[in-house]
């Protein structure tokens, strides 16, 4: 990685980002499919990685990877879903239940108070519903924290892929914390070793946030990563947006709610 890389223009400049980083969904598969030939190039990335791979990925397949710390079906996942059954990929939650909850992060929050559209009449009404006890959980591990009627919130949030008619045993659910740790407590130690995964094994669905917090972190922890990988394999890590590149709605909190029919389920 050159020393002389601008990551300020980079992240200021959201079309040399977008250029940068993603790659269109069409072109994706298409690149992994050839890839997926190559056994030098999976030889190597084996070797970066010393031959430690999560286990989901020791069976070569065209993953489709959402890596969120609690899989949900919120309207994220389902465009994420539509979006793969259509190119034929295999569905793979990539989770994190040992990193820790804080209602500063807008997913996690979402986690905990579910967000909800709901539409009467003409008017699209915003609703929110508290399930868990934030005061009790702030900075806990996301493994550890209970539903205000006492259910794992992990397992609250795969009851909803029931409940949205999701074969469960048709999606694979991974949690990489044990991989992920092994690898370093902090993402600064963790994150590229993550990114190698999308050179040969998998095309990664996420968006990155350019401003606030969010932004810091894209800039000084993920693009770092992301290119120092390019650099190492001589390939760049596939990485499809969600929502697409051509939506300028990347932080609307509708991607993190639920529609009106989550109100027949026993909240």
């Amino acid at each position: 990685m050159s020393n002389n890389t601008d990551y300020d223009k980079i992240i200021s400049d959201k079309n040399l980002f977008n250029n940068t980083v993603y790659t269109k969904l069409s072109d994706a598969v298409k690149i992994l499919e050839e890839r997926q030939k190559d056994k030098k190039l999976k030889a190597k990335i084996e070797k970066l990685l010393e031959n430690d791979i999560p286990e989901p990925f020791c069976f070569i397949d065209k993953y489709a990877v959402n890596g969120k710390q609690i899989a949900t079906p919120n309207f994220d996942v389902r465009f994420f879903l539509n979006l793969v059954n259509e190119e034929k990929l295999k569905p793979l939650f990539w989770e994190f239940y040992d990193d820790k909850f804080t209602s500063n992060n807008p997913f996690k929050y979402s986690l905990g108070k579910l967000i909800i559209f709901e539409k009467i009449k003409s008017k699209i009404i915003k609703r929110r519903i508290n399930i868990i006890d934030f005061n009790k959980y702030d900075g806990k591990k996301l493994r550890d924290i209970k539903t205000i009627w006492g259910e794992s919130l992990i397992n609250f949030h795969k009851r909803l892929f029931n409940f949205y008619g999701y074969n469960t045993k048709k999606l694979l659910f991974y949690d990489g914390s044990y991989w992920l740790n092994k690898h370093g407590k902090e993402a600064s130690s963790f994150y590229e070793k993550d990114l190698l995964l999308y050179v040969y094994h998998g095309i990664l669905f996420e968006n990155y946030i350019l401003n606030g917090k969010e932004g810091e972190f894209t800039k000084n922890i993920f693009l770092k990563s992301f290119l120092n990988v390019q650099e190492i394999t001589g390939c760049k890590p596939l990485i499809v947006p969600i929502p697409p590149m051509d939506k300028d709605i990347e932080e609307d909190e509708i991607w993190f709610s639920y529609d009106e029919k989550i109100k027949n389920y026993n909240l």
